[in-house]
């Protein structure tokens, strides 16, 4: 049978990268979507490139997939997850309570998290976005927060749960112990695969991505990817984004194999667009500053244009790139709440 372009049923599709490696690719690269699964034939078993969303509708369409290709009753031998995101690995509940996986591999510095998924509440920097939240609010610099659409998930404007809005989104996440700790330069071997651990922060504090230099092949996780992935401070920040894109940009790559999105065979665009991206924001905000000072605000509405897009992820990214400004002296904050750019015209 051919599964190079194979439909599971489910929305999504069964790509073949290798005769021991597939996608399973979802409909969509959008959130709350999953992330797609790359299965390896790992000897006599299988192994996962990240697990995907843990919902029922997600996680049948990861057991059609191992149907389809003929693997659903071979043995887990590793589960691999670039970072503990819940549209990454939520579905290690369902997954524990079907396979025994002689291994779960994880980012040293994303231990916290699957331990403690609740502190992703930090990692996300939501506190940072809740207070920004507070003062446009108490400051009348954006609309009421009683105005229906025009405030974050949860009950209290002030307040967000973030692991309750994961449940919301049906892409929850759970608690479960990695069996082994990766850091940068380490190597791991699945199938026919030997990769080595490329630490890639800035979307995530122990983001990672895995490069195997003799099939010049990038499992790159969020770094790289049909969408540019937010960021934030507490995760390594614009600044962290921009220093794993130049560890991409030092290998020697033919395919890019991202979380969202279809393969890369045009990788050097693929980088260049996604570093234009991150380093576009910091020309949008240098621009608006030249034609005068702007609060925090005011700048937030230039590069995100709904609410909710403004409290998450958008106060997070702004943070990242008011902050790597102002350590370049581009930027200097003139009062408690505005900016003016040191650019010249």
């Amino acid at each position: 049978m051919n599964i190079s372009n194979t439909k599971d049923g489910n929305g999504g599709e069964v790509i073949s990268i290798s005769d021991g490696l597939k996608m399973v690719m979802p409909p969509s690269p959008y959130w709350p979507e999953s992330a797609n699964v790359y299965v390896f034939k790992d000897n006599d078993g299988i192994s996962l490139f990240d697990v995907g969303c843990g919902n029922i509708m997600m996680v049948d369409r990861l057991w059609r997939a191992l149907k389809i290709l003929g693997w659903d009753m071979l043995p887990m031998k590793k589960v691999i997850l670039s970072h503990i995101h819940p549209d990454h690995a939520g579905a290690m509940e369902m997954i524990l309570s079907e396979f025994n996986p002689k291994e779960i591999i994880i980012h040293e510095k994303d231990l916290v998290y699957c331990q403690q998924p609740e502190k992703l509440h930090f990692s996300f920097d939501i506190p940072i976005c809740e207070k920004r939240r507070i003062e446009a609010i108490e400051g009348s610099q954006m609309p009421g927060p009683d105005r229906a659409g025009e405030r974050p998930p949860g009950d209290d404007p002030k307040r967000f749960n973030l692991l309750g809005y994961f449940n919301s989104c049906k892409c929850s996440v759970c608690r479960f112990k990695p069996t082994k700790l990766l850091k940068e330069g380490d190597f791991i071997h699945i199938g026919n695969y030997s990769f080595c651990v490329v630490h890639t922060p800035g979307h995530a504090p122990g983001h990672m991505s895995l490069y195997d230099s003799k099939k010049f092949l990038l499992l790159a996780g969020d770094i790289i990817g049909d969408v540019v992935a937010w960021y934030s401070p507490s995760s390594g920040g614009a600044t962290g984004y921009l220093k794993s894109i130049e560890k991409i940009e030092a290998l020697k790559i033919d395919q890019i194999l991202p979380s969202h999105g279809g393969r890369i065979i045009q990788v050097q665009e693929a980088i260049k667009s996604t570093k234009q991206t991150i380093l576009g924001r910091d020309k949008t905000i240098i621009d608006a500053l030249i034609n005068g000072p702007k609060t925090y605000h005011e700048l937030l509405n230039i590069l995100f244009s709904t609410p909710e897009k403004q409290f998450f992820p958008g106060t997070a990214i702004l943070e990242c790139h008011i902050e790597k400004l102002k350590n370049e002296q581009k930027i200097r904050k003139i009062d408690s709440n505005s900016y003016v750019s040191l650019q010249k015209r």
